[in-house]
């Protein structure tokens, strides 16, 4: 079923608050530790948690994904690509001593609400079903070897889940990873709950010659998509510096203009204010309305509020 016929009667949601969340988190990567630190009124970064020793060689892994669960207080870093299938890690940042602990395979994770989704590096869409402690309440959904090559998901209004279908960019990561078998590919897929709590999906092809390398929810029924391609030199990480907005069947080209070559891009619950890192390390805020700002000048691989 066409996004166009079903999905783009979701409702507008209020007006968000004009000004960006005050408090952010950022995970840092020195080629063998991973480290996750908080921003609060734009004070220095706090380190919450570094990672303990690893035996892991230098350059086997770098941070592709980080999503702060703001309602349990838990952060998820995702990471490729050891195991080859990319790998989460979880941390309680108000715990008295945080730790990060290994939490699910994948290299792509969002949360929002009660949803957390994740990607691995083989297209596998899986979503879970928290419960307030954090836990998986044993709802569980999986869809493998999909060709889902990023997630994202919104609980605001009406929850969705939100991914991309790319084979192409899943092949820059693992030549041999399977087709989508998505009769459009590349294509954003969506999932949604109804009032009476059944859930629908739908898809809608994206050009074939266009390159995209993470989805982000907006306000409404629209969907942001950085326009990229995998570093040739590290295929885990897919670079781009434009937002393009896909929105009742329409898509609209260039409408974020990014500062500088990005390597992450997430969006805060009211999905108003992006939050970029740059391939240098800096991290900063935009709006459509080309608001924005810079919260930190470097250090970072991902950040999210």
């Amino acid at each position: 079923m066409p996004l166009g016929a079903v999905l783009w009667g979701i409702s507008a949601l209020a007006a968000a608050s004009s000004q960006p969340p005050s408090t952010w988190i950022g995970a840092g990567f020195d080629g063998r530790r991973i480290s996750v630190s908080a921003v609060e009124n734009t004070a220095k970064p706090r380190l919450i948690v570094v990672e303990e020793s690893t035996r892991r060689k230098p350059g086997s892994i770098d941070v592709t994904d980080l999503a702060l669960d703001a309602m349990r207080k838990v952060a998820y870093v995702a990471t490729c690509c050891e195991p080859g299938s990319g790998q989460l890690f979880s941390v309680e940042i108000t715990a008295q001593n945080p730790k990060l602990v290994p939490a699910d395979q994948g290299f792509a994770v969002d949360v929002s609400g009660a949803l957390r989704v994740r990607t691995d590096t083989w297209g596998t869409l899986v979503t879970r079903t928290l419960t307030s402690a954090g836990s998986s309440s044993g709802t569980q959904a999986i869809r493998e070897a999909a060709g889902i090559a990023d997630v994202a998901v919104s609980f605001a209004g009406q929850p969705r889940v939100i991914a991309l279908v790319s084979s192409r960019r899943l092949k820059a990561l693992i030549p041999t990873a399977p087709l989508s078998g998505n009769a459009a590919d590349p294509a954003l897929w969506v999932q949604w709950r109804t009032a009476n709590e059944t859930h629908r999906e739908a898809s809608d092809a994206l050009p074939r010659d266009s390159k995209y390398c993470r989805v982000v929810p907006l306000r409404g029924s629209a969907v942001g998509l950085l326009v990229g391609e995998p570093d040739p030199r590290k295929p885990w990480l897919c670079i781009g510096d434009t937002l393009d907005v896909y929105d009742q069947a329409k898509l609209r080209r260039h409408v974020v203009k990014f500062p500088a070559p990005v390597r992450h891009l997430s969006i805060d619950d009211s999905s108003t204010f992006l939050i970029f890192t740059t391939v240098d390390g800096a991290v900063g805020w935009r709006t459509l309305e080309a608001q924005g700002g810079v919260l930190a000048r470097d250090g970072f691989a991902a950040a999210d509020w």
